[in-house]
């Protein structure tokens, strides 16, 4: 049994503090975004949509995530016991970075309060790229989240 204790020091270290300015100016801009809308923080508009958002957001953290599923590809189905050590945090970097995308997307939805409408058969737009995109990521969020 092992000796489970406090590790002590400061909380509000140097790291921390810039952490916690980047986080509260994220909060920020996301509270404007949802009440003025993703133009007003984003210069988007009818004529030009998507802007740079979607490289920053879906392409980012699906590439930063991938790693993940690769890793168990290898270790659980192809049989390369060596780099079972590194499953676990490629798992992690994976849910990570496809839980960001998948928030990312749903900041992105012009009216997120109608989100939930991906998941009832009867309101799915198969014509929609962004369905795809938000079916794939929300799938991949729940197989890691379990």
């Amino acid at each position: 049994m092992s000796d489970a204790r406090p590790l002590g020091g400061r909380i509000f270290t140097l790291t921390f503090s810039i952490c916690l300015i980047i986080s509260g100016i994220a909060l920020y801009f996301t509270a404007k975004r949802f009440i003025f809308g993703i133009g007003s923080i984003a210069n988007l508009n009818d004529g030009y949509p998507w802007g740079i958002w979607i490289a920053y957001d879906v392409v980012v953290g699906t590439a930063f995530a991938c790693g993940g599923y690769v890793m168990a590809l290898l270790v659980y189905v192809l049989n390369k016991g060596e780099y079972h050590p590194l499953v676990r945090p490629a798992l992690l970097a994976s849910m990570f970075g496809y839980t960001l995308a998948g928030v990312s997307v749903f900041l992105d939805i012009g009216r997120y309060f109608h989100a939930y409408n991906l998941y009832l058969p009867w309101q799915m737009n198969f014509h929609s790229v962004m369905f795809e995109v938000a079916m794939c990521i929300g799938t991949y969020i729940l197989v890691l989240w379990l």
